[in-house]
């Protein structure tokens, strides 16, 4: 499958003309999603085969556009890039060039991040403000919570001397950072913390997951709703207010039904009701001004198999003990469950009980999942980590775009005491400024195969 991209021009009288980029699924169903260098904003769609999504651009007589468009498909991220170049004659456009070809990562498949870019946009990337120099910084992508940024900067003299270069402009939240790397945006988020020193510059900024700390939630009730219908309604209701934010939300169903019960004069805040749907069945995760909300069953195969030879140094294998658990209890509202992991681990690891409170779960089928979900990923919780100072090598067999958190990656590893070879998910990614990327993985834990766990409900 593929996309064919294509474009025409079209002008009102006063000459200011407007190009429709258009995409084309070929050959199967795609996703694409069509970037604008200038305005920093994305649109996303999915096409079936054959179909077409057309996107106005705005243009000046004899500018020249970079236009990015992405196919995602499972396993891979193509990348193509199309040069709209409109000619004037008189008063009209009568010609408009199209020219496309792929870009090329230094370094390897991962990528060493020469090409990095960071822009100051205002809130919802409706403008580019400044593009900045910081001297180091990183970014992270996370499983079922918000990621960071942090970045710092060295400047050559004073605002009145104009030598700020764009970072007098960062302010909390009515700005975002905006993080470039292999010819695409890869982070995006509001700025939530600037120190300004005598020559130095510190920011902070979380992505835009970090909203949702800061929107409270009206009375709101669900009875028998899959639980990405009921985030939905969550969301909704808390942008509602004001969504300058301009969050792109990609969701899919999980497949899990509950009930839910949100009292809009207590205040509770829209993240604190989202993770307990995310402890439930319900995974999110940001990635650029993208937030993609689904299931938590992972695909039977893995995307990737990562070897001693694809890091720097090898991974660390580390079982969380004081994590563990072989029963679990979750007490919901007038409803509760207990899960048991399988006698084999009882046995070997012992009686090792964990008990949590979940307030919001009022029905039988969201306390039983949620109590397997937890005895699953708690009974043997074996995470892989990346050693400090390490990361993956520039070969590694996968790109940073394709490091999305809730991903199976296979690691294969020789080089330590506990040899390991097992499929995980993708936790957390971390993406220094110096190139260096890095991944911590957690057990796989629920997945599409089910739960071998006992459970009863009371």
């Amino acid at each position: 499958m593929t996309l064919q991209v294509t474009s025409e021009v079209t002008a009102d009288d006063t000459c200011n003309p407007t190009a429709n980029v258009c995409v084309t699924a070929v050959g199967g169903p795609a996703d694409a999603e069509i970037v604008n260098p200038v305005t920093m904003t994305s649109t996303f769609f999915s096409l079936a085969e054959g179909e077409e999504q057309c996107v106005p651009v705005a243009m000046t007589c004899g500018q020249v556009w970079n236009i990015e468009v992405y196919e995602t498909t499972i396993g891979r991220t193509l990348e193509a890039t199309i040069t709209i170049d409109c000619v004037c004659e008189g008063t009209c456009p009568t010609e408009l060039d199209i020219k496309g070809f792929t870009p090329c990562r230094s370094g390897g498949l991962l990528g060493d991040g020469n090409d990095l870019r960071v822009l100051l946009v205002t809130r919802g990337a409706q403008n580019v403000i400044a593009e900045l120099k910081p001297v180091s910084g990183e970014f992270t992508r996370v499983l079922d919570d918000t990621s960071a940024l942090s970045m710092g900067g060295i400047v050559s003299g004073r605002l009145e001397e104009s030598c700020c270069d764009g970072w007098e402009d960062v302010r909390p939240w009515a700005t975002e950072i905006i993080v470039y790397r292999d010819g695409r945006d890869q982070w995006a988020g509001p700025v939530t913390d600037v120190s300004f020193g005598y020559g130095t510059i510190a920011v902070e900024a979380d992505d835009l997951t970090a909203w949702w700390d800061r929107r409270t939630i009206p009375t709101l009730n669900f009875l028998n709703d899959d639980l990405t219908d009921i985030f939905l309604g969550i969301y909704e209701q808390a942008m509602e207010p004001d969504d300058s934010p301009n969050i792109n939300l990609i969701t899919e169903l999980t497949g899990v039904v509950g009930d839910r019960a949100y009292n809009g004069n207590i205040y509770q805040y829209a993240m604190d009701a989202i993770k307990e749907l995310a402890d439930t069945g319900l995974d999110f995760t940001a990635f650029s001004r993208n937030v993609i909300v689904g299931g938590e069953e992972v695909d039977a195969s893995p995307f990737v198999t990562l070897l001693d030879e694809h890091w720097t140094e090898p991974p660390i294998v580390r079982d969380r003990g004081n994590e563990q658990a072989t029963i679990v209890v979750v007490k919901g509202n007038g409803v509760q469950a207990i899960a048991r992991a399988p006698q084999s681990y009882i046995d070997f690891y012992g009686v090792l009980v964990r008990v949590f409170e979940e307030p919001d779960i009022l029905d039988e089928a969201s306390a039983r999942l949620a109590a397997e979900t937890r005895v699953d990923l708690l009974k043997d919780p074996q995470f892989i980590e990346t050693p400090q100072g390490a990361g993956l090598k520039t070969t590694a067999p996968i790109t940073v775009e394709q490091l999305i958190p809730g991903m199976r990656i296979r690691v294969d590893t020789q080089s330590t005491c506990r040899q390991v070879v097992n499929d995980f998910r993708l936790q957390q990614v971390t993406v220094d400024f110096d190139g260096t990327v890095s991944i911590d993985l957690q057990p796989l834990g629920y997945t599409e195969g089910g739960t071998d766990a006992e459970t009863t409900v009371t």
